[in-house]
């Protein structure tokens, strides 16, 4: 009787121990392309599958005194395997953060698959801000000879108003009351 109790509790406990023992994926680290005079830059991002999709996890720094509502990001993936054939994924996300902070955030970009071989490549093309967006000019060619190793390259940075996410002042007042009419 004993050996059968036993036998019961070694089948329940080994699966349990074989879950523990499976390796977890390691997220792919992704190479930021930093423009100086934009306001927001991103620390250590990392590509990895969260829940069956691919997920960049980084931080993202607000260098400015604006508070910021959203980016536009360019990732680059330069897959050596197949002669440097390079591939590129441009989508938007809406962040907020306040002046002067750092928050960690979870991108979504749209990727169906992930290349284990391919070196990637991160960057911002424009920065949105309550009042004001950042646009870097020709982000793509910029990115792309970043990737290629010609690290001389100045971006260039427009510096637009923002006509349409100002915060505008709430200003609640009465009416006067209404007097009788004699």
């Amino acid at each position: 009787m004993k050996t059968l109790v036993v036998a019961l509790i070694l089948l329940a406990i080994c699966p349990a121990f074989a879950r523990q023992d499976e390796p977890k994926p390691t997220p792919q680290s992704i190479k930021f392309f930093d423009v100086l005079d934009l306001p927001a830059r991103i620390d250590e991002p990392k590509l990895q599958k969260i829940d069956g999709h691919l997920v960049v996890t980084c931080a993202l720094a607000n260098r400015s005194g604006e508070s910021l509502v959203g980016v536009r990001l360019t990732m680059m993936f330069v897959d050596s395997a197949n002669n440097g054939r390079i591939r590129r994924v441009n989508w938007n996300e809406a962040t907020t953060l306040p002046a002067y902070s750092i928050k960690n955030f979870q991108f979504h970009p749209a990727i169906k698959d992930e290349s284990k071989d391919a070196d990637l490549f991160l960057g911002i093309d424009e920065v949105i801000g309550r009042e004001t967006v950042w646009r870097t000019v020709d982000a793509d060619k910029l990115l792309r000879a970043y990737a290629r190793g010609q690290h001389g390259q100045i971006p260039k940075v427009q510096k637009l108003q923002n006509m349409y996410d100002k915060e505008t002042p709430r200003i609640i007042g009465t009416m006067p009351p209404k007097l009788p009419k004699p």
